[in-house]
């Protein structure tokens, strides 16, 4: 059917089928809308930051207690002009998500070359029915803005790779990914890794010509200059989460947290769906010699003259000539009917081997890393996303290889294959959403004590309550002692210390791990708290629908620790009262000061 392959039918059908896409993304995720206790740690820093020029938790103390600068800085900047964080943080998340969808199908067009096919719309009509891509758009985070950054390193890589693009822009967008999260340094490592191979196995050289070596500076110098500022304003190389979770059992955490969370992602978002067609994909696309993509070798795609700009595009063009000559059924075929205009992507498919390698290079080690750190206590694979659309990417080509299976495989396709396909798996993922849209509306979550969206969300959502009550009732200098340092912290405006470490260096640095829950391995001891002389103490709270009364002997050793048991009840808050200890000789308005 060419008229939805080329002409003005084709450059108008992709645009709708991609909005299309984007809209059931935006509605999926507006299913969900919640901000996260983590979220609002970042709105911390970014109002201390725009109010006041401190890029700190608490004023005054520089602690590096985020892991997503450039969100951070994001919300900051727009939030003095005036507007908030909870509303900013989701629209980017939207946006970002949508901007992903159209990264793949820009992916899909490079890989393939020549004509439009509707296979190369699939992966992006799939990917807004997972449930973890959608529920990470909302959250507050900076998780679909990091994902985005990265797959649009990972299309301005290969198309550089293929000569496709003038400038060496890929570096620049990784130093963006590795400054919005610590992973992006990972990322840029194993492209550079990737390119060194290619290097070795295409050209028999070790070498790094002009133009990568531009590769390299544009990933080193912006984030250069980002660690020199971080290392001169905070201290440390690194935010005090990495030395929260640095050392340990490692073993432990791969197969008690790790593991677990690796199958949940898949098992919850049913990848293993894609798993036998990948069994035919690999022998019969990427090593298959028949295909015209093999004119060349593998790993030699067409690479520019170092440092000459004019003379790379004259070789492109020379290449793109010769390669007419050489093949003239197959590439002409593609161009025909096609204006100047629509060949932006190039006009033969990237090499198989060349892309399959890099994606598998990227992906495994990825998921490799988030095992062994132990992922996360957040449900719905947050740290597996920035590769979600790889894997689809990935499934997308194993089912068109094993369903199609033509000697052309750029060029041609079956709608009583395609769209069977489309359905099916468009339904089941529907389905599939709507049971997880079900599961993460219970508190708990019944598998290896991850937190569902619906804990997230009320988690958040009292602290939040709780905070602004403090705000309107106690002296602006109280100074709170708590678990979760997001939510009631950001709201009640007021000094606090995250016992878990993420705002005091000594906890990161120097306190015992006294567990193996992901991103709560450490905690301050009692003894350091009572330090610190913190007036409430809510790291201990209770929450519940009564004041709460504790046993006499609990009363008298903490009041000769000089606290005692107060509680608030704000409105609309439940379980109604949230108690935390208070410091007796501390005057705090609603609890005067009290002899011990």
């Amino acid at each position: 059917m060419p008229g939805l392959a080329e002409g003005g039918v084709g450059r108008l059908l992709i645009p709708a089928v991609l909005l299309f896409a984007i809209l059931g993304l935006w509605l999926h995720a507006a299913s969900y809308s919640f901000i996260s206790d983590d979220a609002y740690i970042s709105f911390r820093y970014a109002y201390n930051l725009a109010m006041h020029g401190d890029f700190s938790f608490n004023l005054g103390e520089r602690v590096e207690g985020y892991t997503n600068f450039l969100w951070t800085l994001m919300l900051a900047l727009l939030l003095k002009v005036g507007l908030r964080p909870e509303v900013t943080s989701q629209l980017f998340g939207a946006f970002f998500g949508g901007a992903t969808l159209v990264l793949i199908y820009v992916l899909t067009r490079l890989y393939r070359g020549g004509r439009r096919n509707p296979w190369d719309m699939l992966a992006a009509l799939l990917l807004p029915s997972v449930g973890g891509f959608a529920v990470w758009c909302s959250g507050g985070l900076e998780t679909q803005f990091f994902g985005a950054l990265v797959l649009g390193g990972v299309v301005l890589y290969l198309a550089e790779s293929a000569g496709r693009v003038r400038r060496p822009l890929s570096g620049g967008i990784f130093a963006l990914a590795a400054m919005t999260r610590p992973e992006g340094l990972l990322l840029f490592g194993l492209t550079g890794l990737h390119r060194l191979g290619a290097n070795l196995l295409g050209e028999r050289r070790l070498m790094p010509r002009g133009r990568e070596m531009l590769w390299v500076l544009g990933f080193v110098i912006p984030f250069g200059v980002f660690m020199g500022w971080r290392i001169s304003y905070y201290g440390y190389p690194f935010p005090n989460t990495y030395y929260v979770k640095a050392g340990g059992d490692h073993w432990l955490m791969l197969n008690k947290w790790g593991l677990p969370y690796l199958w949940d992602f898949i098992h919850l978002n049913k990848l293993y769906v894609f798993a036998p067609f990948a069994l035919l994909f690999w022998p019969r696309t990427v090593w298959r010699k028949e295909d015209v993509r093999h004119a060349e070798p593998p790993f030699t795609p067409a690479e520019p003259a170092a440092g000459d700009w004019l003379a790379a595009e004259k070789a492109s063009a020379t290449q793109s000539a010769s390669e007419s000559e050489a093949a003239p059924e197959a590439v002409q075929g593609e161009h025909d009917g096609q204006p100047e205009r629509a060949r932006a992507l190039g006009a033969l498919p990237l090499r198989p081997a060349f892309v399959w390698s890099y994606i598998a290079l990227l992906v495994l080690p990825f998921m490799a890393y988030v095992c062994l750190v132990g992922g996360d206590f957040m449900a719905m694979g947050r740290f597996f996303l920035p590769v979600l659309p790889l894997v689809l990417f990935f499934g997308q080509e194993a089912l068109r290889e094993a369903l199609e299976r033509p000697r052309r495989v750029f060029d041609s396709w079956r709608p009583t294959r395609f769209v069977p396909v489309l359905v099916v798996l468009l339904g089941l993922g529907v389905l599939n959403a709507f049971v997880l849209h079900r599961v993460n509306a219970k508190m708990r979550y019944h598998r290896w004590g991850l937190d569902t969206v619906g804990y997230l969300r009320k988690f958040a959502a009292d602290r939040v309550l709780v905070g602004r009550w403090l705000r309107d009732r106690v002296p602006k200098d109280t100074f709170l002692a708590v678990g979760g340092a997001g939510a009631i912290v950001y709201a009640s405006r007021l000094r606090a210390l995250d016992t878990f470490g993420l705002n005091d260096t000594w906890i990161a640095h120097k306190a015992p791990r006294s567990g193996d829950r992901p991103g709560h391995s450490k905690s301050a001891p009692q003894s350091y708290i009572l330090k610190q002389k913190p007036d409430l103490m809510c790291h201990r709270a209770r929450h519940q629908d009564w004041p709460y009364k504790p046993p006499a002997s609990e009363a008298r050793s903490w009041r000769r620790q000089g606290y005692k048991w107060v509680c608030i009840d704000p409105p609309g808050l439940r379980p109604r009262n949230y108690c935390c200890l208070k410091r007796l000789d501390r005057d705090l308005g609603v609890w005067p000061a009290e002899k011990r």
